[in-house]
């Protein structure tokens, strides 16, 4: 299963123009004892996949790196990278390629973004679910769900949950 997994804001951003998240760390989006369904969905996960400049900042975050014990796949047009710890792998294939040879495997890839890679995962139809936590907030501009592209499909709603600091997460499946 090919899952795309998120936080967006409700006018449909992923991080700011810059590619700042911080946003996501404001106190009022944290509640005791509630981690938003994401131990339960990472323990499913075998792959992660995100494109390079999301792979650059992932790993400029403090501490180790996040996805540790999952293998780690990033989209580049370069193929280069400094060092890479762990188990990453940076490709220069296409996103659909590689998702398309993951899908056939019966693989569980977490696609992670950014707003390019995703935008050229859903134009190739490979996405079969999306788990999305809305968060109470615009900005206005930056990085888009998906960059523009000619993917058009229809998705039918399988879960909806609601949160007391007035986060929403719907989790959505390709019809």
């Amino acid at each position: 299963m090919i899952t795309l997994y998120t936080a967006v804001t409700l006018d449909g951003f992923i991080a700011t123009k810059d590619g700042g998240i911080d946003f996501l760390e404001n106190p009022r989006y944290q509640l005791p004892d509630e981690d938003y369904g994401y131990a339960g969905f990472y323990e499913g996960i075998e792959i992660v996949a995100m494109g390079y400049n999301t792979y650059q900042q992932v790993i400029n975050f403090e501490g180790e790196y996040p996805y540790h014990g999952k293998h780690s796949i990033v989209f580049s047009k370069t193929g280069s990278a400094d060092e890479i710890p762990g188990d990453i792998e940076i490709t220069e294939e296409t996103e659909e390629s590689v998702i398309q040879r993951l899908k056939r495997e019966g693989k569980n890839v977490w696609i992670i973004g950014g707003g390019a890679t995703n935008a050229r995962i859903h134009q190739s139809g490979l996405i079969d679910r999306m788990i999305l936590t809305y968060l109470p907030l615009t900005l206005g501009a930056g990085i888009p769900l998906f960059r523009e592209n000619e993917g058009r499909q229809e998705w039918k709603n399988t879960g909806t949950r609601t949160f007391a600091n007035g986060l929403v997460q719907i989790t959505l499946e390709r019809r």
